[in-house]
């Protein structure tokens, strides 16, 4: 209770200390990749964003179907997000799958300053796992917090690198994970985009670090088509993921 009551303090001192900022984009999604953009959803639009995938860790394989995100501008620098994914588990030799869908993730991306010069702009995403909605083999112990601050620097009009540093708690353990990451985002043409990161979970039962690579298209300015791939670096026979994924703008 004492942690629930310290996140939520945070949370509510970022809110108050960011201002409203112009939107610059029409439609800022959050997929694909593992790394936070600053920008957040225009205020009254409602995104719906869905993606699949397929993960083989190790032998055991892991299907998304799918992911989903369903976010909502409720001020001009502000959004409320909910999401949760639809998974299917298989462990090695294969002889049970298990299906079901993790717990139900509520939180709120926080676009705080705008960003001049070399200075970037900055974020905050703030997430909590219920341990009540979703299935009852899947879901944490207790309420599990994560925040990350954001950063993103557009170097010029066709690349930009974002950053992200965040604090996440499984629900089950007292220690939490830090993530870190780095994204490198390049504009193709008008309408596809690349790029490529890197992502790493640090922990004291031991570390994650993985990159992704991925392509984006964007027929029109209210819908987003995406794929992409998965590795670890250190252990490429090991780990590996792919998928795609679609986002719209509802309104």
């Amino acid at each position: 209770m004492q942690k629930t009551k310290t996140f939520l303090l945070i949370l509510l001192m970022a809110a108050g200390f960011c201002h409203a900022q112009e939107e610059a984009v029409s439609f800022p999604t959050d997929r694909p990749g593992n790394v936070w953009g600053t920008e957040v959803l225009p205020f009254q639009k409602v995104s719906w964003e869905n993606g699949f995938s397929f993960e083989r860790n190790q032998g055991d394989r892991s299907i998304s179907l799918p992911s989903t995100i369903v976010r909502y501008g409720i001020f001009e620098n502000v959004e409320l997000r909910v999401g949760t994914d639809f998974q299917m588990f298989e462990e090695q030799p294969y002889e049970t799958k298990l299906w079901g869908i993790t717990p139900l993730t509520i939180g709120t991306k926080i676009h705080c300053y705008e960003g001049n010069g070399i200075l970037p702009s900055v974020g905050v995403l703030a997430q909590l796992q219920s341990p009540h909605i979703g299935s009852a083999n899947l879901l944490p112990d207790h309420l599990a917090p994560a925040m990350y601050l954001i950063f993103e620097n557009d170097i010029n009009d066709w690349f930009a690198v974002c950053y992200n540093v965040g604090t996440e708690w499984d629900g089950t353990t007292a220690t939490p994970t830090t993530f870190l990451g780095l994204n490198l985002g390049f504009s193709l043409t008008d309408d596809i985009g690349a790029y490529v990161e890197t992502f790493n979970y640090l922990h004291p039962e031991g570390n994650l670090y993985l990159s992704e690579i991925g392509l984006i298209f964007t027929p029109s300015p209210t819908l987003q088509l995406d794929i992409e791939a998965d590795l670890d670096v250190r252990h490429i026979k090991d780990f590996f993921r792919i998928g795609c994924g679609v986002a719209w703008m509802i309104n």
